[in-house]
């Protein structure tokens, strides 16, 4: 919103003042023509962020196929781009903030994580009042920096006022920060009437110290990038699930095996074409494939259905593990274990 969409429109229409002033004009060349480029460029945009947010729920091959190929074949995926596109051009060029004051819980969850510690947006009021506007005859020491122009309030983009202290409408935009500084300017004063401030500072002019909850912050998030670490270090390649057939039992093959059916499923989490060996771990159990499959396309899946056949005299109890290794170019990349169910020879 503010790095882009803001920006484009401050090009654009000007400043928050320019743009008070377009608005209130009456329709003419320059207010359509302003609003016409402004919100076209909004439109494209938001079709290019619609189109990568579809591209990361479906992939980037499928988008592409809806893009190239005929729309009557990819109705569904035309419709989607659409209508995430409208969604994100009406985000951006009307609700705006309101996503963040209403929608994203963030604006509640940042009230909680807050201390006197925490650097924020803060207006600096033992500096600045008491306010009072600037009188070049009569010059009033006892006044603070703040001469009340209004403009922090005026450029806040969600016309809260950040004199009255730290709001759950306030988005950290600095736009106040700009603004007032601008006036500090003006009037010779030092800069930073409104800034990056800590609430202990404000009141009792402390200096900025790390307190013992943002350390506390910090460990959670080490713990939580360590996991996120190391489940993305045990990813692996190929996800395998074996499962017994459903309804099917323990078949006798003469009097010295026993076979179960199986479903297997393989998904590729790759972005290659993979040839593999489906096999038992164990060396005396044999499969006979059903439905057999040795290649896995690229972000794709293959099922398989066999029988595991295992001879009676391997068979201790009714029910025992079955394991099965999937392997790539001589190296196993994924393992699936399950059940096997089967008389033993002394029962």
């Amino acid at each position: 919103m503010e790095m882009v969409f803001r920006r484009i429109e401050f090009w654009i229409e000007g400043d928050n003042q320019k743009q008070r002033k377009l608005n209130a004009q009456p329709w003419n060349r320059e207010k359509i023509f302003k609003k016409s480029a402004k919100h076209f460029i909004f439109l494209v945009i938001s079709f290019a962020i619609a189109n990568t947010f579809l591209a990361y729920l479906i992939g980037s091959e499928k988008l592409f196929s809806i893009i190239t190929e005929p729309v009557r074949q990819h109705v569904s995926g035309f419709i989607s781009i659409w209508i995430f596109t409208i969604l994100f051009y009406v985000v951006f060029a009307y609700v705006r903030e309101v996503v963040c004051t209403v929608i994203c819980p963030y604006g509640r969850l940042q009230g909680v994580l807050l201390d006197n510690q925490s650097l924020i947006v803060a207006y600096d009021v033992n500096r600045g009042e008491p306010r009072g506007k600037i009188q070049k005859q009569n010059v009033d020491e006892t006044k603070g920096d703040c001469v009340d122009c209004g403009l922090c309030v005026q450029v806040c983009p969600t016309g809260i006022d950040i004199r009255k202290g730290t709001q759950l409408e306030c988005v950290n935009c600095t736009a106040c920060i700009d603004a007032c500084d601008e006036v500090m300017l003006k009037i010779n004063k030092p800069e930073r009437l409104i800034g990056f401030y800590n609430q202990d500072y404000i009141s009792q002019q402390k200096p900025f110290k790390i307190g013992a909850k943002a350390y506390g912050y910090a460990a959670v998030l080490l713990v939580v990038l360590m996991v996120f670490s190391s489940l993305i270090y045990k990813r692996s390649s190929i996800e395998t699930t074996v499962l017994r057939a459903s309804g099917t039992l323990y078949q006798n093959r003469g009097t010295n095996q026993t076979s179960n059916l199986y479903n297997a499923e393989l998904i590729n989490k790759t972005n290659k074409t993979v040839k593999f060996e489906f096999r038992a771990k164990d060396q005396h159990d044999k499969i006979e494939f059903i439905q057999a499959a040795n290649v896995l396309p690229k972000d794709g899946s293959a099922q398989i259905t066999f029988f595991l056949i295992r001879n009676n005299n391997q068979i201790k109890e009714y029910k025992s593990d079955a394991e099965f290794e999937v392997v790539v170019d001589g190296k196993v990349l994924s393992q699936a274990s399950t059940s096997f169910f089967a008389q033993p020879d002394n029962q």
